[in-house]
């Protein structure tokens, strides 16, 4: 696959990230060292949670280490991953095949409050169908920005610009 040549590396955080550019920079450019010194080209969440328990690391205040709290915060992410998990499927048209669709979608109520209803109400929902398909295409330029400088996907990257501009939620 073409990739576009090396630059000078610089650091941001992703859209929606929980860390800032300026964190981004810092961890980005520690983590790249950590492998220079361990010689490896590789390294994994593991890896990274050993080395933050380092109260040196920069990241080390970003994990939380009161082991009451971070337990029950896997859990809350555990019950939101298994909502994310079940789809239904799906037979549109007899001679297609069937499609998967999500069977709980996350959306934040009028009231700010943020929670899981089913796909079908929240694309009937005038309120909460444009949360679905904004959150749509912020996947989808998500996607577009880890894989633009292959171009061999240029024409997926182009369907989704003009998408976008198609779209003005």
């Amino acid at each position: 696959m073409k990739q576009i040549q090396k630059s000078k590396v610089r650091f941001k955080s992703t859209d929606g990230s929980r860390i800032s550019d300026n964190q981004a920079e810092i961890y980005g450019k520690y983590i790249l060292n950590l492998m220079k010194v361990r010689s490896v080209r590789m390294v994994t969440a593991s890896d990274i949670l050993k080395d933050a328990q380092k109260k040196s690391a920069p990241y080390h205040d970003w994990f939380n280490w009161d082991n009451n709290l971070a337990a029950e915060e896997y859990r809350l992410a555990q019950a939101r991953q298994l909502l994310r998990s079940i789809v239904e499927v799906k037979v549109i048209h007899e001679e297609q095949e069937p499609v998967e669709v999500r069977v709980f979608v996350n959306v934040i109520d009028d009231d700010g409050e943020r929670g899981y209803v089913q796909s079908e109400y929240a694309l009937g929902n005038p309120k909460l169908a444009p949360q679905i398909i904004q959150q749509a295409l912020r996947e989808a330029k998500s996607w577009m920005k880890k894989y633009q400088t292959y171009e061999e996907l240029s024409k997926i990257t182009k369907a989704i610009v003009d998408t976008s501009d198609d779209l003005e939620i």
